[in-house]
């Protein structure tokens, strides 16, 4: 693990000890903020309800959740799951959150225009294979991890039938996508041979290998996998072993995207997914009760403060991406737009 991964672990875990005592554990709020804060004070009532994708519970719920409702006076509250999942629950009138929170725009296609028309992408994040140290195919992934063994063996490892591995629900999460995406990058990228993607996932409903996204890296943890997918903050913040993959596989580069493009998935309902950028979007969702005070959380993620959070739980701040129909951004959250860094 490199010092600079390790030093946002450090800077992460105190933060979420300490849930956020000064509300940005040592960041400084511009003027900006500060101003903006006091008028969703003002303004907002009730919680903001947010709606996100299971990757996100440790970042949202131990550390920017609990640093909102300091800045801001408004309660907080996260429901996570597989970013389509929870996309389809909103759109069924199932779950009604004020905030959504996926990866990719393809959630949030979902609940457009019903719900929103809009979202924002502000951070990226690689995609790691996190391995269980109680794994007898541990050492082998240590030596990957330490590049003292070619990446080219982890794939060699994973083909492997006693193998055990988990992902997620290519069919209601993005990462599932993601993961099939980059085996199939891999292969071409590191010359690998022809079908080893296919033979690591052994169809692409395996359901062998699939398993929920809130609860795929407790069972790692648990010892009940060998490896499995993740993105790289999640690996961190778990204090999970992890390797890295390269830019040109971990779908965790804007830079790349052409490169990612070339790669696409076929899903159950018939869909086809074209690899692109890991990026979280947010939106704050109309006909929801408390608009204003989901307004309020949009505003707390893209200012100064929020950012900053996100950048030390491991995510790679992104210029802001705009999804949909710009002018139907609130002017509150469009006004922190230009502080995204």
């Amino acid at each position: 693990m490199s010092s600079k991964i390790r030093k946002f672990a450090r800077t992460f875990a105190l933060c979420a000890s300490v849930v956020m005592a000064a509300a940005g554990c040592g960041t400084t709020t511009t003027n900006t903020a500060a101003a903006g804060n006091a008028a969703d004070k003002s303004r907002a009532s009730g919680v903001a309800s947010v709606a996100y994708a299971g990757s996100l519970q440790l970042v949202n719920d131990q550390v920017v959740g609990p640093a909102f409702t300091r800045a801001t006076g408004i309660s907080y509250q996260g429901r996570g799951g597989g970013s389509y999942a929870v996309a389809q629950l909103i759109a069924g009138h199932e779950i009604t959150p004020n905030v959504f929170m996926s990866i990719g725009t393809g959630p949030v296609k979902v609940i457009n225009p019903a719900f929103t028309t809009w979202a924002v992408g502000f951070a990226s994040s690689p995609l790691v294979i996190a391995y269980s140290p109680e794994s007898p195919y541990a050492r082998q992934m240590e030596a990957i991890a330490k590049g003292k063994a070619p990446l080219s063996t982890l794939f060699t490892l994973m083909a492997q039938p006693t193998f055990h591995l988990g992902r997620t629900d290519p069919n209601t999460d993005p990462q599932g996508q993601y993961f099939i995406l980059m085996l199939h990058l891999a292969e071409q990228a590191l010359k690998l041979p022809a079908g080893t993607a296919d033979k690591i996932l052994g169809g692409v409903n395996n359901p062998r290998e699939i398993f929920d996204e809130q609860t795929i890296l407790s069972r790692l943890q648990a010892g009940q996998l060998d490896a499995s997918s993740a993105y790289l903050p999640e690996a961190v913040q778990r204090h999970l072993p992890y390797i890295q993959l390269p830019d040109t596989v971990n779908l965790g580069n804007p830079a790349d995207a052409a490169t990612y493009a070339k790669q696409s998935l076929r899903l159950s309902n018939g869909k086809v997914v074209t690899g692109a950028p890991i990026e979280v979007y947010i939106t704050a969702l109309k006909g929801t009760p408390a608009t204003a005070a989901g307004e309020a959380f949009v505003r707390f993620i893209l200012s100064p403060q929020g950012q900053q959070l996100y950048k030390q739980a491991g995510y790679t701040l992104t210029p802001p991406i705009v999804y949909g129909q710009k002018r139907d951004i609130p002017s509150s959250i469009l006004g922190e737009l230009g502080q995204v860094q």
